[in-house]
């Protein structure tokens, strides 16, 4: 297990850094957490740190926005989703299985479509600004992102 502790946005900037470091085209990230956890201001940092300049926002509304940085990231929040099969709309093999880095919010909407080696990034607020972030290990790229991390 891999946990950082957020106190401030600037610490929440440092996890994203940190993290964008251990990544590799390919992985495909489910940001779990409650609304109001920091999905999206994560999500903005870490694009910021995978070299995006654009704005990024959150594609509640078009399901996926795509950002161009070092290399091609799909940013899908799935909340407004009623069922699993609305997936099928999408491009499930170029999102769970993209040459660049595929973010999800509220992936477990979608729960039989994800890949098996899904990065699981939990967020929980400890604060009105602290944050812990945790990633537990369950799979071979967790494994090999928390070997990197530490």
């Amino acid at each position: 297990m891999y946990k950082f502790n957020s106190n401030s946005l600037e610490d929440t900037n440092e996890f994203a850094k940190i993290l964008s470091m251990g990544l590799n085209k390919g992985s495909v990230i489910s940001l779990v957490g409650d609304m109001g956890a920091g999905k999206t201001t994560f999500t903005q940092y870490l694009l910021k740190q995978l070299g995006v300049l654009d704005y990024v926002t959150s594609p509640t509304f078009s399901l996926v926005n795509t950002y161009y940085g070092d290399f091609e990231i799909n940013h899908l929040d799935l909340y407004r989703m009623e069922n699993e099969v609305e997936m099928e709309t999408l491009d499930i093999d170029l999102l769970f299985y993209p040459d660049g880095i595929t973010i999800i919010e509220w992936a477990e909407r979608a729960k039989s479509y994800l890949p098996r080696n899904l990065i699981e990034i939990h967020i929980e607020k400890t604060s009105t600004t602290g944050r812990e972030f945790s990633i537990l290990g369950n799979n071979r790229e967790e494994k090999k992102l928390i070997e990197r991390l530490q």
